[in-house]
């Protein structure tokens, strides 16, 4: 079985499946336009990776934001790696999120609830590194600002980041 990789883009996340190492990993922001275009080609790798799982798998997920027919899809990959955990091989799911993050802590604690995998919770303090402050220099116009991190972040990722350079505070 060939590994899965998805690269990470504005509205969806970073996708990466090991079938060797039983290695997942969902990491980024999960809004994705097209849902099932998105995701089906995720359920379609776990898919086969249940008939044919390493002895042990991991999963890691660490979003910063998901949308509710991501979660769903989230919540399908979480079900079938269950089938994996209830033959009797070992399924580890660590959950990563912003200690400042309420609702995705609460999401992946929903997630547990609903499977026989246990869970590691991992609450990061990223608010505090991404509230730090960063200057930016707009290459048309030459004018400056300093920012949040998660403001420049924002820009980045709405696709205006090549329209500014990062100077030093």
């Amino acid at each position: 079985m060939s590994d899965l990789n998805i690269e990470k883009s504005p509205d969806s996340p970073q996708i990466t499946c090991s079938a060797i190492s039983g290695q997942l990993s969902i990491e980024g922001r999960a809004i994705p336009e097209d849902p099932f275009t998105f995701w089906q080609p995720v359920l379609e790798w776990v898919d086969g990776y249940v008939k044919q799982p390493a002895a042990q798998t991991t999963l890691s997920v660490y979003l910063d934001y998901i949308n509710s027919s991501s979660s769903m899809y989230v919540n399908e990959i979480m079900k079938r790696l269950d089938l994996i955990h209830q033959t009797g091989n070992i399924v580890n799911v660590t959950w990563r999120y912003d200690e400042d993050d309420d609702s995705l802590l609460q999401l992946g604690e929903d997630l547990e609830t609903l499977v026989s995998i246990p869970f590691k919770f991992d609450g990061l303090s990223i608010s505090k590194e991404r509230m730090a402050k960063v200057r930016i220099k707009n290459k048309k116009s030459g004018l400056s600002s300093i920012i949040s991190q998660k403001y420049w972040d924002t820009i980045k990722r709405n696709g205006h980041g090549e329209e500014y350079e990062v100077e030093d505070i």
